[in-house]
């Protein structure tokens, strides 16, 4: 388990709260003068009536008036204040929240992006963060606000009306929030089932999008638009089992204050006809009321935003509080590990999957020296793939398998065995950012010199001349705008423009001839002189180039080891692969030369 401190959405966010708390104090402090501002109105507005009604003096008339227009000016610029203070500190939360997010998501292993799709993780980080901001904005304003407005309002409508029509008048509040409180629990399962749908809704589209050649390929596109509108219609359905609870809140809050103005209208006539209350009491009392309907009601969109938020909590703790696999041991690292020359050692490397009892790789042992080329070849799902992604440590491994000049790999600081390696898997995955960048990557130590010699030796520099942008041309999303073999050489060229001590090629020539990838292995070698290279290759005329080849059986296990020449002779599964592949018979010549000018002939051929 990783030692590394997991870091809950709560703690974010308190952190956050410490560093800024006095941006959000000083917006509450303007939340309660506003409030306090506009709760003068209503009794300021009475005062004017008594006078107007008593024949009061002018003056006494126009200061009210100005108190007035002073209470709703302050009102006004207090809201003003803490609309920006309380929702600049939420927008600055949401920010620093959604960065930690991402920060966490790009130091997670492998296997937790198989246990969750990119559609549901991007709704988390966009939609179940937002709903966090709003919670702590709107949601917790208001509540503060219905509070301040509670508490004001009947203390004066004490002092206009007395404690028992006061008393009357607030008697429904503590019914209404009794059945806010009861049905938060239904609220919040309500809002998880949402989000669910969304995440459902969002990976359907990602998925549609990113595979739309193949939904087009086979004109599935009625089939997936049913598909997605089936999802769109489950969340149409979870929002309307939402809408119909949270709906209750705002009619029973209205009707109950109904009855409130219903009755006080009754008794309150009889008090002014009676001369116990005044015209201006009436009216401000019954602003009072007035006041407190908004809060009251807006309780039920807090409380339901409340809950929308503390959903989006536990969806994004299970991302955030979900632990790396692959990690720097503190007690483990060396912390000036780093490589150096460049040796491999496979000491009975074994591995199965998190979860998989089968081993996908047998007792593998190999010693492969500084600067010599390996090509690890046999039949699918053999585990090849799995060898150099281990190598990267993409995969949690256990100590005592996998040495790099004489280090266990899970002593050298991930960053730094990463950044002495280049890393290309098979899907040839490029950013939507121009040539330029996606050979450079972001790294400002390597020049534009850097960036055509990479591209030069594996013969796509004269490509991306011939482009009107040249090296400047946007690639479009995942490399849309070119051909499959310009995307697999660009971003071989990425990992070359590094110069990296160690280089994985995970079957990265799918979509060049042989002839083609003969002739940027060969450019590789001479690029990159002093660099050790493990090549995944189903085709024996490109393995013929490395020193040695590493034959994987059926279980994953190894069945051969040696030179080209070596295997050839052994009459074994790698003869029969050349054999296979070349259209050779016993007699014929299988050497070397013979199997590279075979492979040329044979083009796109694979085992």
């Amino acid at each position: 388990m990783s030692t590394e401190k997991l870091t809950s959405t709560k703690e974010h966010l308190f952190s956050y709260f410490r560093k800024h708390w006095i941006r959000y104090v000083v917006g509450m402090i303007f939340v309660f003068t506003s409030t306090w501002s506009a709760m003068l109105i209503p009794r300021l507005l009475g005062t004017a009536i008594d006078l107007l009604r008593q024949g009061g003096q002018m003056p006494d008339v126009r200061r009210t008036a100005f108190m007035l227009a002073g209470a709703a000016l302050t009102a006004f610029v207090m809201r003003f204040g803490w609309r920006n203070f309380v929702l600049g500190f939420c927008r600055g939360a949401e920010t620093d929240l959604r960065q930690n997010l991402f920060a966490h998501l790009e130091r997670l292993s492998s296997d937790f992006y198989i246990k969750y799709n990119t559609g549901d993780i991007i709704t988390r980080a966009i939609s179940d963060v937002t709903g966090i901001r709003f919670m702590f904005g709107m949601a917790l304003t208001s509540l503060i606000d219905a509070g301040i407005v509670f508490t004001l309002a009947a203390f004066n409508m004490v002092n206009s009306a007395g404690p028992a029509m006061t008393a009357a008048a607030i008697a429904p509040v503590p019914f209404l929030i009794f059945f806010i409180a009861r049905i938060r629990k239904e609220l919040r399962g309500r809002q998880r089932a949402i989000r669910t749908a969304t995440s459902h809704m969002a990976s359907k589209v990602q998925e549609n999008l990113t595979g739309i050649h193949v939904v087009k390929g086979f004109a599935r596109e009625f089939y997936e638009s049913g598909e997605f509108s089936a999802r769109s219609k489950n969340k149409w359905k979870t929002e309307m089992r939402m809408a119909r609870l949270s709906s209750l809140i705002g009619p029973l809050i209205q009707t109950a204050f109904g009855a409130v103005f219903t009755l006080f209208i009754v008794f309150g006539s009889r008090m002014i006809a009676e001369g116990s209350m005044t015209l201006g009491q009436f009216t401000a009392f019954n602003g009072y009321i007035l006041l407190m309907v908004n809060p009251v009601a807006n309780i039920g969109q807090a409380i339901e935003r409340w809950q929308n938020g503390l959903a989006s909590i536990t969806r994004l703790d299970e991302i955030l509080l979900y632990p790396p696999e692959v990690y720097d041991d503190a007690d483990a690292v060396s912390p000036d590990a780093k490589v150096g020359a460049g040796r491999i050692e496979l000491r009975g490397l074994s591995y199965a999957y998190p979860g998989a009892g089968k081993p996908v790789l047998r007792d593998i042992s190999i010693d492969i020296r500084p600067g010599e080329a390996v090509a690890v070849t046999g039949p699918t799902g053999c585990g090849k793939s799995t060898l150099v992604s281990l190598l990267a440590r993409q995969w949690a491994l256990e100590g005592g398998m996998v040495y790099v000049d004489g280090q266990d790999v899970n002593r050298i600081p991930v960053r730094a065995l990463r950044a002495a390696m280049g890393y290309v898997p098979q899907d040839n995955f490029l950013f939507s950012v121009s040539i330029r960048d996606n050979i450079r990557f972001y790294d400002e130590s390597l020049s534009d010199e850097d960036v055509y010699a990479a591209a030069a030796a594996v013969s796509v520099h004269d490509s991306i001349m011939s482009f009107s942008d040249g090296y400047d041309t946007i690639v479009g999303e995942r490399g849309v705008t070119l051909s499959g073999g310009q995307m697999q050489r660009i971003a071989i060229a990425r990992a070359l423009a590094r110069r990296p001590k160690l280089l994985l090629l995970d079957d990265c020539f799918s979509a060049v001839d042989a002839e083609t990838e003969q002739s940027i292995l060969a450019g590789l070698r001479g690029y990159l002189r002093e660099t050790t290279a493990i090549i995944i290759t189903h085709r024996v005329a490109s393995a013929a180039l490395a020193d040695r080849i590493l034959v994987l059986d059926e279980g994953g296990a190894l069945a051969e080891l040696g030179t080209y020449d070596e295997l050839v002779a052994a009459g074994g599964r790698f003869c029969t692969l050349v054999r296979k592949q070349t259209g050779q018979e016993t007699g014929q010549e299988t050497g070397r030369e013979g199997g590279q000018e075979a492979g040329q002939e044979a083009g796109q051929e694979t085992a």
